[in-house]
């Protein structure tokens, strides 16, 4: 978890000086828990804040070719044999940074399509007078940047690029909008209209005042033959990457929710840990009330029953989602989508101060693996009637609905029942036009938002063409999974755990976003993802002997919301009542007031019943007050 800041101004001949570069990291200084340090020549100031994760020596930034070539960079590479022997390189100890160097040499802008791993980076070609920047796959290293004619400056956040001269602090309606409406749309906008982020898979060339964007990946299934047995191969695949993210400390840690995701990562990375003779695997778990909706702790006390674990029980009694809000709100430069993130603080707070440097965490299983839900479309699409209702029969516990009504609606949309519902639709076409927009508001997304920030901001479309996973997509399970990858939702979670993780000085990596692995995940067929009305079916099977059968086979997943409502009301309601009534003129350019405070209302009177966009809506419209409170000065 190192922090990379850069300056590049366009006049050659005004020299950039380290009073800015140095004002930058001084913003980054819980990135820097072993040091920090810059380099600058001529118009070009580069800055690094390192936190030791990988072994090398000293920060960056580091040069080469005579100083010609510089670079900074938060990396860690997966691959380094195969780019050692590509480069035909024979130095096993060469950092990250400087092997990410040696491919921009022989390879141009075209270096990141041979690194795997996770990595931001930007490298100042002093010959061609150019900046080359590029992020990793997946988005799980943040870059953000603000450029005008004069300057380009960059940083792994936000706040250190605010603390320039000159860099406007006007906020971003149209991520306000996006973030209402639950819909991280726009790869490129972050809180502040003037500063941008780099997307994943995408490299970016700034030269003579101009910055252009290249994506250099497409999420795409792997085109390699796969084995006879896919729950082997995926074995394989996944024991390979928890290793390659237990690389460079031996200060490294697990979260062990009691989930299938989590709990396949400690067992694996325990078992290694344990082959190679290292102390046991620190494992950080956090335990509810014993009957309450949250508690896993059955779950979590099988893994630690059966694999040699150090573990660590963090008790959660009382949970209040807005404790040190304005702190989780200055980690975060801006609004979130992560009601939990309190609770995941509390891991990384405790592995911190444990010791811990790397914690391996199970985020994305669902994503990468594959809850197979498309191949119910997939059956039905082909009229394969008795097969569905088979796999029906055997997922309506995990649907939560009845098998019945399952079944009728797959019919209602592939099978004969689709004339009767086209007829309906028709005849109800002209009533529609009148009602169905106002109904959906009231039910939907547009219920939160301003309808006049909603307009300013095109959200219906932007909702319509991103927020929606489209009836061709819906109708595979190959595009449907690919749909889900390619989310935005997916780096915007990254960059919330980023930064959460960084102040408490620890590094999350992410064992199921390996780029082999999501490869593979993503060219498995229907059936090897959704079986018997177990989701992420070829996970269950390669931890066959790794996993106790209660996890490997539980079906139910935590329902956070009765938790959150609980801990909102319960903790929080004096807070709730004055930031949506009494002091609701502050979110009223931004939300829909009359519905945000009938959804406030209803939760208070039946808080049993509450839905999550219910709790959505109440969430956000306070975390957006205390937000605005925070940024515009207002008193507490």
């Amino acid at each position: 978890m190192s922090g990379v800041a850069g300056i590049v101004f366009s006049d050659s001949g005004r020299p950039a000086g380290a009073g800015d570069i140095q004002e930058m990291l001084s913003h980054m200084r819980h990135r820097a828990s072993d040091g920090s340090s810059w380099w600058t020549e001529g118009s070009v100031a580069l800055g690094h804040a390192w936190l030791d994760t990988t072994g090398e020596d000293g920060p960056g930034p580091l040069t080469m070719a005579g100083g010609k070539l510089a670079i900074t960079a938060d990396c860690r590479l997966d691959n380094r044999d195969e780019l050692l022997a590509r480069l035909g390189l024979r130095e096993r100890s060469m950092a990250d940074a400087m092997l990410i160097m040696r491919a921009y040499l022989k390879w141009g802008e075209a270096c990141p399509t041979y690194l795997q791993g996770d990595f931001v980076f930007a490298i100042w070609d002093g010959e061609r007078q150019t900046l080359f920047c590029a992020r990793d796959h997946f988005g799980v290293k943040p870059f953000y940047y603000h450029s005008t004619g004069r300057r380009f400056a960059f940083a792994s956040e936000i706040g250190p690029i605010l603390a320039l001269d000159g860099v406007g602090r006007r906020l971003s309606e149209h991520q306000i909008s996006g973030f209402l409406a639950g819909l991280p749309d726009d790869p490129q906008a972050t809180p502040y209209a003037e500063i941008f982020r780099l997307p994943a898979r995408h490299s970016m060339t700034v030269a003579d005042r101009q910055v252009v964007l290249r994506r250099y990946w497409q999420i795409q299934p792997s085109q390699r033959p796969p084995r006879p047995d896919a729950a082997e191969e995926f074995r394989h695949l996944f024991a390979q990457s928890v290793e390659n993210r237990m690389r460079g400390t031996p200060a490294v840690g697990a979260m062990l929710s009691g989930g299938l995701d989590s709990s396949s990562i400690a067992c694996v990375a325990g078992l290694r840990a344990a082959a190679k003779r290292n102390p046991k695997l620190k494992t950080f778990s956090l335990v509810f009330d014993k009957g309450s909706s949250m508690d896993e702790k059955p779950f979590i006390d099988a893994v630690l029953d059966n694999n040699p674990l150090d573990a660590t029980l963090i008790a959660v009694s009382n949970y209040a989602p807005f404790a040190e809000f304005e702190r989780i709100l200055e980690e975060q430069e801006g609004t979130f989508l992560a009601p939990g993130l309190s609770l995941t603080r509390d891991l990384y707070r405790t592995a911190g101060a444990k010791g811990v440097k790397v914690l391996l965490d199970g985020h994305g299983g669902d994503e990468v693996v594959s809850q197979g839900h498309g191949y119910l479309h997939e059956l039905a699409n082909a009229g394969r009637w008795l097969e569905l209702w088979r796999e029906l029969h055997s997922a309506a516990n995990t649907y939560g609905e009845g098998m019945f009504s399952l079944y009728f609606k797959f019919l209602t949309i592939y099978g004969p029942a689709w004339r009767i519902a086209r007829m309906r639709s028709m005849a109800r076409r002209v009533v529609g036009k009148v009602r169905r927009r106002p109904a959906q508001a009231a039910r939907g997304w547009t219920g939160l938002v301003n309808p006049e920030l909603a307009r300013r901001t095109d959200l219906a479309e932007r909702f319509h063409r991103s927020g929606y996973m489209p009836a061709s997509v819906t109708a595979s399970e190959a595009l449907t999974h690919r749909w889900l990858l390619s989310s935005g939702l997916v780096p915007h979670a990254f960059e919330v755990l980023d930064k959460a993780a960084a102040n408490f000085g620890v590094e999350p990596r992410y064992p199921f976003w390996d780029k082999p692995l999501v490869e593979f995940c993503l060219a498995l067929p229907g059936e090897d993802k959704l079986k018997d009305g177990f989701g992420r079916h070829v996970l269950r099977r390669a931890m066959q002997g790794v996993l106790p059968p209660a996890v490997q086979w539980r079906r139910d997943k935590i329902d956070f919301t009765a938790n959150l409502v609980k801990g909102m009301l319960g903790n929080h309601r004096e807070l709730l009542d004055r930031l949506l009534i009494s002091d609701s003129e502050r979110i009223a350019p931004y939300v829909n007031l009359p519905e945000v405070n009938a959804v406030y209302e209803r939760l208070l009177s039946q808080p049993e019943q509450a839905t999550l966009p219910d709790v959505q809506h109440v969430w956000r419209s306070v975390s957006l007050s205390l937000w605005l409170r925070q940024i515009q000065g207002s008193p507490a």
